[in-house]
């Protein structure tokens, strides 16, 4: 074979091979020139930066360490974002917050501007921040308040629902400790008179109780109680008399000299109703007792077992003497 007969040789093979890379299989080639296009668009697609809007977003404020946030601005926003599709079409307004420091600003009354500039967004878990900015912010502006932080002690006032037992009354109740520390923004903090209790149920007792570990329930949720419960006592008995009584003794302590002045005294007690009607005027004393400054206090004694639930109220005379 000569020179020539190969170059046709190869001439032919050539066109041939050209012939069935162009012309043979079509289906085959249509398919996977589809198939390489729809994958390149895909991945295009993803790549290319839409934007999407994402309904209450919660917002976050940081406030400087010495100060409170005193008012109650606003906790949700709406916000644009931009970003690789594949990315904004995964994430829901839970999953993202936009913080604001406010850290550098002083006591007062502002009006915080948001913008892609002046927040940051927390994303999930795995999700590159660099790949999501803001576009919009709504609403752009929020009235902030700050005000120092401050401690001071408030009085405890327990709440109480419900009526005691028939034949019953509430006689007294008290909270220990009586006064509580509670830290907040200062100026609220001045406005705070009472540190109200959770409620405590009164209804069909018929005796006194210890209700222990109650939490102090405070209305203004910027106030925070940092002695968080008390024990509240509550007093529960028979209804309550007052009755004069004429002609009652008055004595000395023992180991005191001489004789009380005056030897009689018209007394008014206050008691319970059962144990107040029974008493005479013969079964009750006054006892006189020196108190610190020199001056006489009287002392009521009563009969074994009546003294429990009684208080003296008033004494006529007010004044006793000694007469040596």
């Amino acid at each position: 074979m000569t020179l020539r007969d190969v170059e046709k040789d190869a001439v032919v093979i050539g066109r041939r091979w050209l012939h069935d890379l162009l012309f043979a299989d079509w289906g085959l080639k249509l398919l996977a020139l589809a198939v390489s296009l729809g994958l390149w668009f895909a991945v295009t697609g993803q790549r290319v930066p839409v934007t999407a809007r994402l309904s209450r977003v919660p917002l976050r404020f940081v406030p400087p360490d010495d100060m409170e946030i005193a008012n109650d601005p606003r906790e949700e926003v709406d916000v644009t974002l931009r970003g690789g599709k594949q990315i904004l079409n995964s994430l829901r307004s839970q999953d993202v917050v936009v913080n604001f420091d406010a850290s550098g600003y002083s006591p007062g009354e502002r009006l915080v501007r948001l913008s892609r500039e002046s927040v940051t967004l927390r994303l999930p878990e795995g999700v590159a921040s660099e790949g999501v900015t803001v576009e919009r912010i709504e609403p752009a502006t929020v009235p902030l308040r700050l005000e120092r932080r401050a401690q001071r002690e408030v009085e405890v006032e327990p709440r109480l629902e419900g009526k005691v037992a028939e034949g019953y009354e509430l006689l007294g109740v008290e909270a220990r400790p009586a006064r509580v520390r509670v830290g907040g923004p200062e100026n609220r903090l001045n406005e705070l008179k009472k540190a109200p209790t959770e409620t405590i149920l009164l209804e069909g007792k018929t005796a006194g109780f210890v209700a222990t570990q109650i939490a102090v329930d405070l209305p203004d949720r910027r106030l925070v109680p940092v002695d968080a419960v008390v024990d509240v006592f509550v007093r529960v008995g028979e209804p309550r008399a007052t009755r004069r009584f004429e002609g009652v003794a008055v004595r000395l302590a023992p180991g005191a000299s001489g004789a009380a002045q005056p030897a009689r005294a018209s007394v008014e007690l206050r008691g319970a109703r059962s144990v107040v009607e029974k008493l005479r005027a013969d079964e009750i004393a006054l006892v006189l007792e020196a108190a610190p400054d020199g001056s006489l206090r009287p002392r009521l004694s009563l009969p074994p077992g009546s003294d429990a639930d009684v208080e003296l109220l008033s004494t006529q005379p007010a004044n006793f003497s000694i007469r040596k």
